[in-house]
C-alpha cells in the first residue's frame, strides 16, 4: 500500500474499509471509492464463516462526513458471499452503514446532533440534503435513543 492510500484509510477511519481509489468530483464534492477488507464474513442463516464472494453489489452512494470543506460520500460495492453449509447466498453487512441507509451510522450521528439545536432547514441548506431528509435522520436516531433509555448518543 502507497503512503498516500495509507493517509487516506487512516483520515477515513471505518472498521474494516480500504480506499481504493479517490475523484474531486467538484469544489463540494469528494468521492472515495472503498472495499472491505474482512476476508470472512457469517452467514445470517446459518452461522457458519464464509470466504465465497458469488459477487459484487451495484456501487451504493454513500454519504459520510465532510472532508476539506467537501461533502464526502463513499462509493461502495456490496459482496455476496455463498454460504457452503446450508447453500443460500447472503450480503456482507457492514458496521459503518444501516441496511437500506444512504449515509455512514456517524454521518447520521453528526446531523442528528446538529438537528437538536439547530434549525431543519439550516442543516439542510448546508449539508445540501433536503428537509425531509434531516428530519428523517432526526426521527430515526430520537426513536433509537428513547428505545435504549433515553441515552446521549
Amino acid at each position: 500500500m502507497d503512503r498516500n492510500s495509507e493517509l487516506l484509510n487512516k483520515l477515513l477511519n471505518l472498521d474494516k474499509v480500504r480506499v481504493i481509489q479517490t475523484e474531486i468530483a467538484s469544489e463540494t464534492k469528494v468521492m472515495l471509492f472503498v472495499e472491505s477488507t474482512q476476508d470472512v464474513v457469517v452467514c445470517p442463516d446459518c452461522g457458519e464463516v464464509s470466504n465465497t464472494v458469488h459477487d459484487l453489489s451495484e456501487a451504493q452512494i454513500v454519504r459520510d462526513l465532510s472532508i476539506a470543506e467537501r461533502h464526502c460520500f463513499l462509493s461502495y460495492r456490496a459482496r455476496r458471499f455463498d454460504c457452503r453449509a446450508c447453500g443460500k447466498t447472503f450480503v456482507e453487512r457492514v458496521i459503518w452503514k444501516r441496511p437500506g441507509a444512504s449515509y455512514t451510522m456517524r454521518y447520521e450521528q453528526y446531523i442528528y446532533q446538529r438537528s437538536r439545536k439547530e434549525p431543519v432547514s439550516q442543516i439542510a441548506e448546508e449539508e445540501g440534503l433536503s428537509e425531509e431528509a434531516v428530519q428523517a435522520i432526526f426521527e430515526h436516531r430520537a426513536k433509537k435513543r428513547l428505545r435504549h433509555g433515553g441515552t446521549r448518543k
